[in-house]
């Protein structure tokens, strides 16, 4: 599992507890961007910012919190930092009373291997994230594909490395 999509999906649970009590309490708190951010990251701005948030929410605290455990899970120098890191953030979400994130040590618990599998080979799916992105955004671009052979051109063209172009470009024929 990527690291990117463990985080992502702990974000998502987070949000949900967010934006299911703004909701119920009907108050509105635009920190949905600033939640997303590392708690390194915050400027003290932003970290003003959340404070009413907390205080009239403090499940969302907690799951900030928790949130925060959970990246700090990729912060560590190998598996065996890393593989307790991860069991404190589980204790963490089978300790608050918030259903979402005991949805989340669920997860975790189930996906714990392929969690820290990343230790063992330090490798991610970006490039292939990146790519698959490049090519939807060039489709969308496109307006769908209408010449197989033209469109197949352009993304060539499109995800070839700029050194490689610059390369064909500057080479006299």
């Amino acid at each position: 599992m990527d690291h990117y999509h463990v985080i992502a999906w702990g974000l998502h649970l987070m949000q949900d507890v967010r934006t299911t009590l703004q909701t119920i309490h009907r108050k509105k708190f635009e920190v949905k961007h600033v939640l997303q951010k590392p708690a390194n990251q915050l400027t003290a701005k932003e970290f003003e910012k959340l404070q009413p948030c907390f205080e009239a929410f403090p499940e969302v605290k907690v799951a900030w919190k928790i949130i925060h455990q959970l990246r700090k899970v990729y912060w560590q120098e190998n598996w065996k930092k890393a593989e307790s890191q991860l069991r404190k953030t589980i204790w963490w979400c089978e300790q608050s009373c918030i259903p979402e994130m005991k949805d989340l040590a669920k997860t975790l618990k189930r996906r714990k291997e392929h969690i820290l599998n990343y230790y063992i080979s330090k490798t991610t799916n970006a490039m292939t994230e990146s790519l698959h992105s490049r090519f939807e955004t060039m489709k969308r671009l496109h307006c769908g594909i209408r010449n197989v052979e033209r469109f197949a051109k352009r993304l060539m063209f499109c995800l070839l490395p700029f050194s490689i172009l610059t390369e064909i470009f500057t080479q006299r024929v």
